[in-house]
């Protein structure tokens, strides 16, 4: 089953840096086993608030990225650009609708 993770953020807005800490972190992400998609979303009331959006081919993928990520290896530089902690949620889909097709 598929599951979806988000990260909410708030970033300095005085950050110059967010293009290459997104970069830099989202690509070893993108890259991550498992992984369908990786987006960035930000709130169109407030720009200092961003959601990264991933989807993942299963629940254990999910959790092997997520163990990665506490890791030496899977450090994130987000520190760099954050003005409070991170908030982690974990969704698997409970019901789909499509658009009728025509």
């Amino acid at each position: 089953m598929t599951m979806t993770s988000t990260l909410e953020i708030r970033v300095n807005p005085a950050a110059t840096n967010l293009d290459a800490i997104f970069e830099h972190d989202l690509t070893r992400t993108a890259s991550f086993p498992g992984n369908i998609s990786t987006e960035v979303l930000q709130d169109g009331d407030d720009p200092t608030r961003l959601t990264v959006m991933t989807r993942w081919a299963t629940e254990s993928d999910l959790a092997a990225y997520t163990a990665w990520r506490q890791s030496p290896e899977g450090v994130t530089r987000l520190a760099e650009i954050i003005t409070a902690p991170p908030v982690s949620r974990h969704f698997s889909i409970r019901h789909t609708f499509n658009p009728p097709t025509r």
